[in-house]
């Protein structure tokens, strides 16, 4: 760690893609522009209908994975999982020079056998509901070779508790004033800042509030092999599940 990074929150950017092209765009051009490390999890709808905007994210070396917007995998039987994810996994993969290693499902649900199933095709990380409030951590279940990565997490009011993300405070009635508050507020040494290509990348009241955090200088953003260093390992069912 240099010396400018010591006083810093330690982050890792990630993008959910929801099928907005100029949304996507938007985020990839800003992202590479401050040369922010980013995780993009590409949406089926963007890989079957935009593939050359897959192919050029991957050329410019974002970590590309999959998002399975559809529905949650809570208690979703083996089969069903299985073919969702390497369905997912499929179509993503062949626009990589570099295997496609992370997943997810809406809300970042999951459950033992989405780990199960990523490992017997080969994805390295799941990424799941926040369990420790706004600080991010990242589990290695000793079961499985997957590694869990729980992502920040802002209780609200009696809406309960969101990821540290645009839409899912927009849900629960936060206001683009409020979500900057509670940027500049975070004192967690360790968080994943979330950002959805169909709100920040298209809204101009909510890109600003990222805007604004980001040229603040806050954060040392990780890659997401770095930002997952040192990851807890665990019994499955000591890890916390939200």
């Amino acid at each position: 760690m240099t010396n400018n990074e010591k006083n810093k929150i330690r982050g890792m950017f990630l993008i959910i893609d929801r099928g907005n092209l100029k949304g996507l765009k938007h985020w990839a051009k800003e992202l590479e522009k401050r040369g922010i490390p980013s995780l993009i999890q590409i949406d089926a709808y963007t890989i079957e209908h935009h593939p050359s905007i897959v192919t050029d994210l991957a050329k410019r070396g974002f970590e590309l994975g999959c998002a399975y917007n559809e529905r949650p995998l809570w208690n979703e039987p083996h089969a069903f999982q299985y073919e969702t994810m390497k369905s997912m996994k499929d179509k993503v993969q062949p626009f990589l020079n570099r295997p496609m290693r992370v997943f997810n499902s809406k809300f970042f649900a999951y459950d033992a056998i989405t780990l199960e199933v990523a490992d017997e095709l080969g994805i390295e990380y799941v990424l799941a509901r926040g369990t420790h409030g706004v600080k991010a951590v990242v589990y290695k279940p000793e079961e499985y070779k997957t590694r869990i990565v729980s992502v920040s997490n802002i209780p609200y009011k009696e809406m309960g508790a969101g990821s540290l993300c645009d839409e899912s405070l927009w849900c629960r009635g936060v206001t683009p004033k409020e979500f900057k508050e509670i940027l500049f507020g975070i004192t967690e040494e360790k968080i994943i800042l979330v950002a959805q290509t169909h709100l920040s990348g298209v809204k101009l009241h909510w890109w600003n509030v990222y805007e604004d955090f980001l040229d603040a200088n806050k954060v040392a953003w990780k890659s997401l092999d770095e930002f997952s260093g040192g990851a807890i390992a665990l019994p499955n069912e000591q890890i916390p599940l939200n």
